[in-house]
């Protein structure tokens, strides 16, 4: 995990910190239960939206469940259980190691 980017793009703004983990929490989990409810119903064409939704902010953190989420887009029927558990917890780490860094 790197906060780099995010430090760039906040100069220091807690506030933008603040609303970005917010964000990020918030939009993960909704994605997630999408990821869950496509996989459960075959759709591989929302298994792949989903998975584009999600890239940019695993990107932004440099997260290993980047490569998952890569590997959903390019075979959504490879898709299991596992791996979107492995997505959720990394995603909820994330959360709560950037509530540490930042002092949240």
């Amino acid at each position: 995990m790197d906060f780099s980017y995010l430090n760039s793009i906040s100069d220091g703004d807690m506030t933008f910190i603040k609303q970005f983990v917010t964000t990020f929490k918030s939009n993960t989990e909704t994605i997630i239960a999408s990821l869950r409810k496509a996989q459960a119903n075959g759709s591989d064409d929302d298994l792949k939206k989903l998975a584009h939704q999600l890239k940019p902010s695993l990107q932004m953190l440099e997260l290993p469940s980047l490569q998952i989420v890569i590997d959903i887009q390019d075979d959504p029927s490879a898709t299991t259980e596992d791996s979107i558990n492995s997505i959720e917890q990394e995603c909820q780490e994330a959360v709560e190691v950037m509530k540490k860094e930042f002092n949240l």
